[in-house]
């Protein structure tokens, strides 16, 4: 089928393909070697001419380069025309031709400038940064997701990269790089700068929305995990699906961490039952509007080969934080025997208002 095009957007389209030409890297390269290639012919050409006049000023080298040299920058030394008629008219073509490369560098530069704005808005560009979380695609509640990187208790300022299949960045506002693009593919997450991040975040993508199954969901999370992880093995990645049955794909996946929304949701509904108030001492680690925070910290060196009693001592009068537990060789354990020993590689879990210090 045939959609006919008004001259206003022919004329748009029109513009956006000079911008995005103009604004290639080898178009300040060929403007370049021809505003170059005009001073060095234009120089033989004037100095031919010349040479054949023995009243021509222009009959030396020297002379000629020099006012080829301000005629073709557009900068006046102080040098006149040549006085032949051959000499006058090659004079007249290298200003001319000169005069439009000039304004096409003006205009190269302008559109770079252009088109690194478009680029911004409708995640065209690359991301040129370290140390940042990548969220890979997008759903209505991706912006709390934002919200809590950048709270000052997980440590404000936290370079974020949001890729997703979207048109334009759907938070504008926000502090954040957008990157329009597939998670699943390779082209896309360099552009992401996988390779510098220091985690990344493979949510329930609803991007195109559309409806689907839960497992269609999964599965497309799934394939955003095996694209982070071949494109950097040692990136941290987080998980979100929404069956817990495809749990073991995420885990065949190398997916780091699973979060399954159903499994806590359903298990904290049954244990709220059975414990009153449970629910709302979750309520208070899992909202916006609280600073309590469960924190995963280095265990300090004081602490090596002490008891967890011994450890949950320390922080609670060092730091005023409470120790819930360990973590050893990837495994979590809560609430272990007194007796356990902390070692040089454990990570501690703590519960407090603000991140611990390590410096005792």
């Amino acid at each position: 089928m045939y959609v006919r095009t008004t001259r206003t957007e022919r004329l748009l389209r029109l513009l956006r393909r000079v911008v995005f030409v103009l604004s290639r890297p080898n178009t300040y390269v060929f403007i370049a070697l021809g505003l170059g290639l005009l001073l060095i012919v234009g120089t033989f050409l004037v100095w031919e001419f010349e040479a054949q006049s023995l009243a021509a000023k222009r009959g030396d080298f020297g002379t000629a380069w020099m006012y080829m040299l301000q005629s073709v920058f557009g900068v006046y030394l102080g040098y006149s025309p040549p006085d032949t008629l051959g000499g006058q008219f090659v004079a007249l073509i290298v200003i001319i031709v000169a005069a439009a490369l000039r304004a096409l560098l003006v205009a190269a530069i302008v559109s770079g400038f252009v088109n690194r704005v478009l680029a911004h808005g409708t995640g065209r560009g690359r991301a040129r940064m370290d140390n940042h979380i990548i969220i890979c695609g997008w759903n209505s509640r991706v912006k709390q997701i934002i919200d809590v990187l950048q709270r000052e208790a997980f440590g404000a300022g936290v370079p974020i990269v949001l890729l997703a299949q979207l048109e334009k960045n759907p938070y504008p506002d926000m502090k954040l790089t957008f990157i329009s693009g597939n998670p699943t593919h390779a082209d896309d997450l360099a552009r992401a700068a996988v390779l510098t991040a220091r985690g990344a975040i493979a949510v329930t993508d609803e991007s195109d929305a559309d409806p689907h199954m839960d497992s269609t969901y999964d599965a497309r999370a799934v394939l955003t995990v095996l694209a982070l992880k071949d494109a950097n093995p040692n990136l941290h990645v987080v998980a979100q699906l929404l069956d817990p049955a495809n749990r073991h794909h995420f885990e065949r996946a190398r997916a780091n961490e699973i979060i399954a929304s159903a499994e806590m949701s359903e298990g904290l509904l049954a244990r709220s039952a059975l414990n009153v108030g449970i629910a709302n001492a979750f309520s208070l680690l899992l909202r916006l509007d609280t600073p309590q925070e469960v924190y995963i910290i280095d265990a300090p060196p004081a602490l090596e080969g002490k008891t967890f009693q011994a450890a949950l001592v320390h922080e609670q009068i060092r730091s005023g934080n409470i120790l819930l537990g360990v973590i050893e060789s990837g495994k979590t354990f809560l609430c272990p025997p007194a007796e356990y020993r902390v070692h040089g590689n454990s990570r501690l879990i703590v519960l407090g208002n603000v991140r611990p210090r390590l410096d005792h």
